[in-house]
């Protein structure tokens, strides 16, 4: 149980009853108050009467969407400093720095965990008290300051005081510029660690992405971008064999055109993946095939003679296309010739 203290207002936006509930369960079960809104519109109007400690918002809702709730917010002083964070399954990283960059704390691919987002909750509600803190710490200092200019200011007749006393203000004043100082030294070099750390989250985050893309409802396509380690070419390698199983495909295309290098490790995970999608009854074709790739498979002296290999993806696609209509023919058997007239 929370101490009354921690106790927040909560905002939750999101256009599906369902998700609206578990968060709203969620979050009251940690002694918080919740309000509820299912569209962007409702958001900022409920900001207008009761200003929320922390706002989870859906991106894509009706009327006005989550990215656009969110610019309102951040333009309008009285709600810019609301803490907004991100509940949708948009996955992209185009969409996930778009929200960062509109001033959300922070973003949670749905479905999400419920202890995850409680814990990002508690944090950023943290992050929010010691701003207030430091606020109310400040507001204080600067009440003090003013008090004390108006006790200097009444013993103006003292001279030797009023020496002194300036002396001392003239110290203050040198310290809090410099505190000052440092503190803008503080805050830009947050800042552009901020930045750093946005670019290589979305660096990472494309070099991560392994979809599958479904051709057609036999055919996906899996693209591999980035540097291809032993770890990724694994998970690559479980969920292509999980979306064939799943999706009961024939052919799994794995594209390697935006792969930079292939080596021996990666090289063997990918033909035991077209071996292993043999089993579960598949095929694989690797597309992409560059000269330098092509190069090191010929180097690791590796058996290929079970996989399809391809320069470009789009003539994958077609050998695929091609191969699956010959076996069709095949199976119907060659058509009758008709007996001349």
């Amino acid at each position: 149980m929370l101490d009354p203290l921690d106790k927040a207002l909560i905002l939750v936006a999101d256009d599906n009853p369902v998700n609206l509930d578990v968060l709203a369960s969620a979050l009251s079960g940690q002694g918080h108050e919740v309000l509820v809104a299912a569209d962007g519109e409702m958001v900022l109007e409920q900001v207008r009467y009761e200003t929320p400690d922390l706002i989870l918002l859906d991106a894509v809702m009706p009327n006005v969407d989550g990215f656009e709730a969110c610019k309102r917010l951040k333009a309008d002083r009285a709600t810019r400093d609301i803490p907004v964070i991100f509940t949708t399954a948009l996955t992209d990283t185009a969409h996930k720095i778009q929200a960062l960059r509109l001033g959300a704390v922070d973003y949670v691919v749905k479905p999400f965990e419920q202890e995850e987002v409680l814990l990002r909750v508690d944090t950023h509600l943290s992050i929010r008290r010691m701003t207030r803190a430091l606020r109310v710490q400040n507001a204080e200092l600067e009440r003090q300051i003013r008090e004390r200019s108006v006790m200097e200011t009444r013993q103006a007749g003292l001279t030797r005081e009023l020496a002194q006393r300036t002396e001392e203000l003239h110290q203050a004043k040198e310290q809090l510029e410099a505190e000052l100082s440092e503190r803008k030294r503080a805050e830009e070099a947050r800042a552009a660690l901020s930045a750093q750390i946005i670019e290589v989250q979305a660096r990472r985050l494309q070099e991560l992405s392994t979809p599958l893309i479904p051709i057609t409802d036999w055919l996906v396509v899996m693209p591999l971008i980035g540097v291809l380690d032993d770890a990724r070419a694994e998970r690559a390698l479980e969920t292509a064999l999980r979306g064939a199983t799943e999706r009961r495909v024939e052919v799994v295309i794995f594209d390697v055109t935006g792969v930079p290098r292939v080596d021996a490790g990666v090289a063997q995970t990918l033909l035991r993946a077209a071996n292993a999608l043999r089993l579960v009854g598949a095929r694989a074709v690797i597309s992409g095939i560059r000269y330098e790739v092509a190069k090191t498979l010929a180097a690791l002296e590796l058996d290929t003679q079970e996989v399809a290999t391809c320069d470009t993806l789009q003539n994958g696609i077609a050998r695929a296309l091609g191969e699956r209509r010959a076996a069709r023919v095949s199976r119907r058997g060659a058509p009758r010739n008709r007996a001349a007239p």
